[in-house]
């Protein structure tokens, strides 16, 4: 117990072979590690050495006051009692213990070695429960910067693991763990970094077609189409290319878009001025394959055709660069005057019904459709 409080439970497998090879300790002790299973540095020893000399102060006080005594002929006091029942209240190994160390491994060193072979499966499980755990303690309002972030390292050790393993997508759909992935999309998470890193691990996790249909099932558009309204670029884009990638495997996502009132807000974004190309040529991507669908396309392009004109029809069988340049020019269709004028009266309508939609969004529950077409008399009378 005294030799693991001081030194760590990184002591004790040399300490168990320290009767074949005592020199395996001062091997053990002299030496510096900071791998994803060992962490022993110039601090670990530093903070251990100043513990032990303030530990050695009493004991040696004592044996000096008894050379004193010894000298004067004085009865000897009782023996030095080391007080080492207790030395777990008085001393933490805290420049090992306060790193976030998950079934086996110090996930800061892992995150620093993201080749480094794990035991995939029970790790992935431990790191899962971990990060559960502090992700709700950060919901009921925990939000102190350590919590925040261990909650980034986690989120950083599973994006590295996917990436180089892909197959543990699987392992988080069967755990039921690809909507606390989602999760962390949700408004009430603050903090833009943790955020970004969710979304960048929900974009890796999407290459998984298992994934679109998880996403489908579990309702999780609900927590990504937020996103398209009053956030930013960066955040916008990261949502976009997630929701392209659900898109293009599977069609009963492409329905849920349309019950959500998706399609609103994808065409208040692409007609955004103020957005960059790049953004909205991702939106043109993503009516291209939508309107493609084997299932709902058909129905897709004829509700787009609705909130702009017939002639968009061609252009949705269109490269995306093409779509983008065919709606940013004039044109006139069926009595329609498609100009810079009704884009922006378009534009206007769109954004604001979009703003509306986000309140409904979050709470739909997988019936009702949000958007009423009926709407659309307001911008085609």
């Amino acid at each position: 117990m005294i030799m693991e409080t001081i030194f760590s439970w990184q002591i004790l497998p040399t300490l168990e072979n320290a009767t074949r090879n005592g020199f395996a300790l001062v091997e053990f002790y002299d030496d510096t590690v900071d791998s994803p299973l060992v962490y022993w540095t110039d601090d670990v020893r530093a903070e251990i050495l100043s513990f032990v000399k303030t530990e050695f102060q009493p004991l040696k006080k004592f044996y000096e006051d008894f050379l004193v005594s010894a000298r004067r002929g004085d009865p000897f006091p009782p023996p030095y009692q080391w007080k080492y029942q207790s030395i777990r209240q008085r001393f933490h190994l805290s420049s090992v213990t306060k790193r976030l160390y998950v079934g086996g491994v110090f996930v800061q060193s892992l995150v620093s070695h993201p080749y480094f072979k794990v035991k995939v499966k029970p790790f992935t499980t431990e790191l899962l429960a971990n990060m559960q755990e502090r992700f709700d303690k950060y919901l009921a309002g925990v939000r102190e910067e350590r919590c925040v972030s261990e909650l980034c390292l986690l989120l950083t050790a599973l994006n590295n693991m996917v990436t180089n393993l892909p197959f543990i997508v699987d392992q988080l759909l069967k755990m039921d763990k690809l909507q606390l992935v989602y999760r962390f999309l949700w408004d009430d998470v603050q903090d833009t970094k943790m955020r970004k890193l969710a979304l960048n691990l929900a974009n890796d996790c999407a290459i998984n077609g298992g994934a679109a249909r998880h996403v489908a099932q579990k309702r999780l558009l609900k927590a990504v189409l937020p996103m398209l309204v009053a956030h930013s670029e960066e955040e916008t884009l990261g949502a976009l290319n997630l929701i392209l990638q659900h898109v293009r495997r599977s069609s009963v996502v492409v329905d849920q878009i349309r019950m959500l009132g998706g399609l609103v807000l994808l065409v208040a974004l692409l007609l955004e001025s103020h957005r960059t190309r790049k953004s909205r040529l991702v939106v043109a991507s993503l009516i291209g394959a939508m309107t493609n669908d084997g299932l709902y396309g058909s129905d897709i392009g004829s509700m787009l055709c609705d909130m702009l004109t017939d002639n968009f029809k061609p252009a949705f069988q269109s490269s995306a660069s093409r779509f983008l340049d065919f709606c940013d020019r004039d044109h006139v269709a069926h009595g329609r005057s498609w100009d810079r004028e009704t884009r922006q009266k378009a534009q206007k309508f769109m954004g604001k019904h979009a703003k509306e939609l986000v309140r409904s969004i979050v709470q739909w529950n997988g019936k009702r459709e949000l958007f009423n077409t009926g709407l659309l008399k307001d911008l085609w009378p």
